[in-house]
């Protein structure tokens, strides 16, 4: 059971000294806040909230990964190479993936919403 327990603890210790001091994870974070209050006040229905949850979820996933990675490539070598750079450019490219899909689910699940609103 302290195995368990342990996982809990390197998760929350993580979130502490690496999610919330995060810039980029913070503003993920405080998007998909955003997201879910939106969904809130439209009253979005359960199928709605779970695609919502999953494109929020996937893109904060996606954005701890890539700050990972590039702490990984920083801590290895100070050196400015090439190599890295691509590295840490595909990253991104692969966060901005997953916002995409975000802001698609978005569009697909607010927009008749508000439309509806406004009409």
């Amino acid at each position: 059971m302290d195995w368990l327990k342990n996982r809990f603890k390197y998760a929350g210790r993580g979130f502490a000294r690496g999610v919330f001091r995060d810039r980029s994870i913070r503003l993920q974070l405080g998007l998909g806040l955003t997201a879910c209050l939106v969904a809130w006040k439209l009253k979005c229905t359960a199928a709605e909230w779970l695609w919502i949850l999953l494109a929020v979820a996937l893109v904060v996933s996606g954005e701890i990964f890539n700050s990972c990675l590039e702490k990984t490539i920083d801590y290895i070598s100070l050196k400015r190479d090439p190599r890295a750079a691509l590295i840490k450019d595909m990253a991104a490219a692969g966060v901005s993936v997953l916002c995409l899909f975000a802001a698609v689910t978005g569009c697909a699940i607010f927009l008749p919403k508000i439309l509806e609103v406004f009409s």
